[in-house]
């Protein structure tokens, strides 16, 4: 008990160590998307938005994490000869893997809960706030400020006469695939929004580029904010925006699958499958991460820790990538197609343990 607790301290420690060490690196990475992704915004809507984007990529980080902590854990049992040390004790080496186990079980838990419950509203969350901030960052836009750029919008005044109103004008605003990319110079343009359109009233507006007629001395533009800001017209249908409750429940009434396709179905059957599979991928790394540090005391740190990036990496490339593609092929079921990688994975990592273990 008293070496399964030292281990266990020693798998906290350096998981706590490697989330804190990615949590640093990842940041600025996450703070330039949301810059990106809403520019033109003050600070406060972009701090508003870092914890959006964070929740998005939580998930993907704590498994890696957990993996990089084992392998260093019990990679310095074996180069300090502990681990030598255990195996002439005649200890069973297979208990020695029970922290690593409960931390697992314990992560993937939570993992499980966030995947099903918290994170589908933050991700439809996230799809609208980017929406929500620049028009709000529109409507309350400083009073000297006369520029706003965001996506293809770009928009530049020499004056500003109102709070919702620009002088002499050069607008920049993106079409679709029905309508033309437009490049507009007026005397003034008025700017309201509704909840899903953006509508410019102007006065002497003469186009630049673009085929619209629109040559007036007063005449009105109206965009859909879908695209204006070039998003992907998702449907809160979509199956990544429901918890798995909800997903349960839309697929066992009948009236309301009556009304999915078929592809709908798969998708919906795909994230019921998916998300309980990668909770589980914390145990799954148990049997590489342990393994690895043990099989490679012999060489240097940075071969174990690379070893543990490239598993982690063909995990996600294979339970995220591959499964995904495989959902959407007729002939494959949804759920195999997600268990796949777990059940290819859990073997060769439980091959690797066995081998680790007779060394």
């Amino acid at each position: 008990m008293i070496l399964q607790l030292y281990i266990l301290r020693q798998v906290v420690f350096t998981l706590c160590v490697f989330l804190g060490g990615i949590a640093f690196v990842i940041f600025p990475a996450v703070a330039v998307s949301a810059i990106t992704r809403l520019g033109g915004v003050n600070v406060k809507a972009v701090l508003g938005y870092l914890p959006l984007a964070g929740m998005d990529v939580l998930p993907y980080l704590l498994p890696m994490g957990f993996l990089l902590a084992l392998t260093s854990a019990y990679g310095r049992l074996a180069a300090d000869n502990e681990w030598t040390a255990i195996q002439m004790a005649r200890r069973n080496p297979y208990k020695l893997l029970l922290p690593a186990l409960l931390v697992a079980v314990v992560f993937s838990a939570g993992t499980y809960h966030l995947l099903a419950t918290v994170r589908p509203e933050f991700k439809y969350e996230q799809r609208v706030y980017a929406k929500r901030a620049i028009v709000d960052t529109f409507k309350d836009l400083n009073p000297g400020r006369t520029e706003l750029a965001f996506g293809d919008f770009y928009l530049h005044a020499a004056r500003r006469p109102a709070k919702d109103t620009f002088g002499e004008v050069l607008i920049q605003m993106p079409g679709d695939d029905d309508r033309p990319d437009l490049r507009i110079v007026a005397d003034r343009a008025r700017f309201t929004f509704t909840e899903i359109e953006l509508a410019v009233e102007f006065t002497g507006a003469r186009i630049v580029s673009g085929q619209d007629d629109l040559v007036a001395e007063y005449s009105e533009l109206r965009r859909p904010l879908e695209d204006i800001f070039e998003e992907e017209a998702y449907a809160r249908e979509a199956g990544k925006y429901f918890t798995l409750a909800e997903l349960r429940r839309r697929l066992a009434d009948p009236e309301v699958r009556a009304g999915l396709s078929e592809s709908r179905i798969k998708q919906y059957r795909y994230e019921l499958n998916q998300r309980p599979a990668f909770a589980l991928s914390f145990v799954l790394f148990v049997f590489f991460g342990a393994p690895i540090g043990l099989m490679l005391r012999r060489g240097t740190r940075l071969a174990a820790m690379t070893a543990a990036v490239g598993v982690a990496f063909a995990y996600y490339l294979g339970s995220l990538r591959l499964g995904k593609q495989l959902a959407k092929v007729s002939t494959v079921d949804p759920a195999l197609a997600v268990w796949v990688t777990n059940i290819v994975g859990l073997v060769i990592g439980l091959y690797l343990t066995w081998r680790a273990m007779r060394r």
